[in-house]
């Protein structure tokens, strides 16, 4: 049993009984202590746990019907029948899980694909293996990070800036979308020439936890009975150290379903992700875009939005606003 504001708990993680060349996925099982109500299978937890001498966090466990939860930890290779590596779980977020105590099974392995990589693929991840050091100061050679197996084989994807299969875009400035009330100062406007950005205007985000997006769609700007999703387009200030985690993005229109989706503003570790589609990607020109809603663009004159982005801790600043666009599906 485990107080989860100061964990400190040490894992071997052995490899000798997993199959070389395949990925696999770490995962911590445990359980809360106190019996809790969950009303979805993700829950929040934010892990704090160290490898190595890099401080990393897993924002989500899955819950079983046993109420046995599951984080992933890391995602790696066995290049080796027998390698050892070492985990130092720190602690779980106060805020979302309280106070309190977990139970502690152990490490559960699961392959997340059978198949085996490409000669060339494998010959890449082998020059690019970290070494961490033990608390003996002994030097390991461990499995690479599926996060640099993925840049390996994917690269940078750039999305293009034109017209799909003839349909309209459609896009709009930043002070057309953004919902600012009239008691909080939410923002800083700032004036661009053309050579910085097409958007003449933008906002940079100001220490809130939350911002809204609401405006109405017109209609005739795209094409008729067509599925469009809306991105979001910005950029992170040179000072923001923040928006790590991951931000709940709300349809305040639909009052009676409580649903919402997940984004990052910052490319999240591949056990961060959890089937969450809508991550950042960057832009032709320069700048980040990523998906906060999706929409048919129907046969009436207006399409109404209004969504509520809130992230989990900490706050928003150093996020700068350059627009929105309507790009179709």
């Amino acid at each position: 049993m485990m107080d989860i504001s100061d964990l400190n708990i040490q894992i071997k993680i052995r490899t000798q009984f997993l199959s070389p060349k395949v990925i696999y996925g770490a995962h911590l099982v445990f359980k809360f202590c106190e019996p809790r109500k969950f009303s979805r299978k993700l829950m929040y937890i934010n892990l704090k746990y160290q490898m190595g001498s890099e401080t990393r966090h897993a924002y989500f466990a899955t819950r079983g019907d046993d109420e046995w939860m599951m984080i992933e930890l890391c995602r790696f290779i066995p290049h080796k029948k027998d390698v050892d590596f070492e985990v130092l779980l720190g602690s779980l977020s106060r805020y979302y899980c309280g106070s309190g105590a977990i139970y502690v099974e152990g490490i559960h392995f699961r392959a997340i694909d059978d198949s085996t990589f490409k000669p060339e693929v494998y010959e890449n991840l082998k020059g690019v293996q970290r070494v961490l050091k033990s608390n003996l100061d002994s030097v390991q050679q461990v499995s690479v990070d599926y996060d640099e197996i993925t840049q390996l084989e994917d690269g940078v994807k750039i999305l293009p800036q034109s017209n799909v299969n003839g349909k309209k875009w459609h896009t709009l400035p930043a002070k057309m979308v953004l919902y600012e009330s009239s008691d909080v100062k939410r923002y800083n406007w700032k004036a661009l020439d053309e050579s910085e950005s097409r958007f003449r205007e933008v906002a940079e985000l100001l220490s809130h936890q939350v911002f809204r997006i609401k405006c109405n769609i017109e209609t005739q700007k795209l094409s008729a009975d067509t599925d469009y999703a809306c991105y979001l387009v910005f950029k992170l200030s040179q000072k923001c150290h923040g928006l790590q985690c991951p931000v709940k993005v709300r349809d305040v229109l639909l009052r009676k379903n409580k649903e919402f989706k997940f984004l990052y503003f910052r490319s999240p570790r591949t056990v961060n992700i959890h089937n969450i589609e809508r991550v950042p990607k960057p832009r032709e020109d320069g700048l980040m875009e990523v998906i906060v809603w999706e929409f048919n663009s129907g046969k009436n004159d207006h399409v109404p939005m209004s969504l509520k982005l809130r992230c989990y801790e900490g706050t928003m600043s150093g996020l700068i606003v350059h627009g929105i666009e309507f790009c179709p599906l």
